[in-house]
């Protein structure tokens, strides 16, 4: 009999050992209390912002001696929209009708029992802190809280990319090496959401690039261009520019992101050319009679030059035909909407088509960008232009000289121009030209039974020689 007593007593002995092993130590050391700011959770985190944004916007356009766009990113308006994304499927979050259930308190619950109180940012001047918090609730009471806590280093590199170095990651209590801290940290969060941590930074941030070799966040050139470029691909190359000529300043303080962009270097210029009248055509009909008139043109033009016959376009057809033949391939209309004070606010940055000026020699490629304010007078004009020598190469294909190129203030070099008309065409730069094949030339005169074989810019008007289409 004492030796069963014995025998069970070491038993439990090993049993509590064992529990306090792998239950009650490691609860102890995960353990850790947070509090989320439930204070920057609300509608006026986002209205601050967003009065600083329309603020500066609206001056731009009514004020034609405004220049920079300046503005803060805070720190209470990140937490705001980081809140809005992890309860966007929890309806009752923080709705005072749902007092007293789990899912009031929490912006995401998992089985009942388990509530993420949130992930949020505190900013310094030099250091970036994002905070996870999460409860194991029962019956209404909390009876468990963990957490991780990850600090950023924030650091301006040489090319002025500002990138975010991990400093420290801490679970629970629990202060390990970064590697181990990051494995910890990555299994907890797949436990609770089925997710990596990497695959949770990339769902709620939509640009930046998280490198898990050195642990660093970074936000630069590459990383916001790609981002921007698939909600518009013009944003990505403006953004390409305003890089390159250091437009934009970025500093990081106790308030937030403080960001001035000097988008005045843009402003349309007083010299720059508007775009011609001409008669739209709105239909292949349209484009039918167009060539008949043309064809009629080059008999003409074959009985009286046929050694050499040639036709003269006009600013209005050049612009007719390349209307057409882009269509919305070019031009752009994207909203830019946010709700202030209870009210739907709406800046439109659109462009014209492309349009084309002929003055003496010389063919210019313009196209017309503009910011406006639903309701308000006035606008921001920003203008890209290009001139340049019309002539052909052997193949057939037309070639445009390249002259210059700006857009306001700014001269655009090679590199520059390449990249802003690869958003168009990756094809059409070819070193100081834009090349238009051969091919798509006679597209755009299909139905004239033309072939051009050469043109120039004569006085004002496009000087096309051409053959018959056997």
């Amino acid at each position: 009999m004492k030796f069963l007593f014995k025998l069970l007593l070491k038993i439990i002995i090993v049993l509590l050992v064992l529990g306090l092993l792998f239950v009650v130590l490691p609860l102890a050391l995960l353990y850790k209390k947070t509090t989320a700011p439930v204070d920057q959770y609300v509608e006026a985190s986002e209205t601050s912002f967003y009065t600083e944004l329309d603020g500066e916007l609206s001056a731009l356009i009514t004020d034609s001696n405004e220049d920079s766009v300046v503005f803060t990113i805070t720190e209470a308006y990140i937490n705001r929209v980081i809140q809005k994304a992890l309860s966007k499927e929890n309806s009752k979050y923080l709705v005072s009708t749902y007092e007293g259930e789990i899912e009031h308190d929490y912006m995401m619950v998992f089985g009942g029992l388990a509530g993420l109180k949130g992930v949020w940012t505190t900013l310094s001047d030099d250091q970036l802190k994002v905070t996870a918090g999460a409860d194991f609730v029962l019956g209404g009471t909390v009876l468990y809280q963990t957490g991780f806590e990850i600090v950023f280093n924030i650091v301006l590199a040489e090319n002025n990319e500002y990138f975010l170095k991990v400093a420290k990651i801490q679970m629970g209590s629990l202060k390990l090496p970064l590697k181990q801290a990051y494995q910890l940290t990555n299994f907890i969060v797949k436990t609770l959401t089925s997710q990596s941590l990497n695959d949770m930074v990339d769902e709620h941030l939509d640009f930046g690039d998280f490198n898990l070799e050195d642990y660093s966040f970074t936000v630069g050139e590459t990383e916001l261009t790609d981002y921007l470029y698939d909600i518009d691909p013009t944003f990505a190359a403006l953004l390409k520019i305003i890089y390159k000529e250091e437009l934009l300043v970025l500093d990081v303080s106790d308030q937030g992101f403080d960001i001035s962009l000097n988008l005045g270097a843009f402003r349309r210029l007083p010299t720059d050319l508007n775009a011609p009248s001409f008669t739209k055509w709105e239909s292949e009909a349209d484009k039918a009679a167009f060539m008949a008139g043309l064809a009629t043109q080059a008999t003409t033009s074959v009985i009286l030059n046929p050694t050499d016959p040639r036709m003269d376009l006009t600013e209005a057809d050049v612009n007719a035909i390349l209307d057409y033949t882009l269509g919305d391939k070019v031009q752009f209309d994207f909203p830019i909407k946010f709700k202030l004070n209870g009210n739907d606010v709406e800046y439109k940055f659109s462009s014209t088509n492309l349009f084309v000026r002929m003055q003496a020699d010389v063919l210019s490629i313009h196209l017309k960008m503009t910011l406006t304010k639903t309701g308000m007078a006035g606008a921001f004009d920003m203008q890209f232009n290009l001139t340049g020598n019309i002539s052909m190469n052997s193949n057939g294909d037309m070639v445009l000289t390249i002259i210059n190129a700006n857009i306001g203030s700014v001269v655009l070099d090679q590199e520059t121009l390449t990249g802003l008309i690869s958003v168009f065409d990756a094809n059409l730069m070819v070193g100081n030209t834009l090349v238009i094949p051969k091919e798509k030339i006679n597209e755009m005169f299909q139905g004239s039974g033309l072939v051009i074989n050469n043109s120039v810019v004569v006085n004002g008007k496009l000087r096309l020689h051409f053959g018959l289409d056997n």
